[in-house]
């Protein structure tokens, strides 16, 4: 009979948490080799926002630039950084086509479970006993892709929830045209 696959003795009973567990080393190696070829523009951007999360800050950090420039190059090195501590870091999109250059990124719609068909007085299906709601408990960041392309009321809505959820997570959007301290 071949031996079992996997440590089932240490597996984590919520799959959505258990699916946040990441190669430590693998994560460091690749945050080297990133960041040794930054910009100083980006190099400045990811030490103000791991300054943010080592802090506890709960900032909301706009990150805005031409095409090209390497936005999603810094959110990806970001979130290796913020994995590679053992922390929780989420990415998403309004599309699924941007979702994909994201690491483990996903549509906002799926991941936080805003309703197609939205307007003022809607709610998200985030339930307190959902998998989800442990997930966004423990998150540090969330990296939002494409932000002013998304409903108005799909954002008011993600951010109030997540208020209740926690007070030290930090939103990074991408391209936005200003930019708020």
């Amino acid at each position: 009979m071949s031996l079992p696959q996997q440590q089932w003795a240490h597996r984590i009973p919520n799959p959505l948490l258990q699916a946040e567990q990441y190669n430590v080393n693998k994560m460091a190696t690749l945050v080297d080799e990133q960041r040794a070829i930054f910009n100083p523009d980006q190099a400045a951007a990811f030490d103000a926002v791991l300054e943010s999360i080592t802090n506890n800050q709960g900032h909301l950090f706009f990150i805005h630039v031409a095409g090209s420039c390497g936005k999603t190059f810094l959110c990806n090195t970001i979130v290796a950084e913020v994995r590679r501590r053992g922390q929780i870091a989420l990415c998403v999109a309004l599309s699924g086509i941007t979702a994909l250059l994201l690491d483990r990124g996903r549509t906002s719609h799926s991941r936080f479970k805003i309703p197609l068909s939205i307007h003022e007085d809607s709610v998200a299906g985030l339930k307190h006993n959902s998998y989800m709601f442990p997930v966004l408990q423990q998150t540090k960041v969330i990296i939002w892709d494409k932000v002013p392309m998304q409903h108005k009321y799909d954002i008011d809505q993600y951010l109030r929830d997540l208020l209740e959820v926690s007070d030290h997570l930090h939103l990074i959007a991408l391209k936005l045209t200003y930019y708020i301290e």
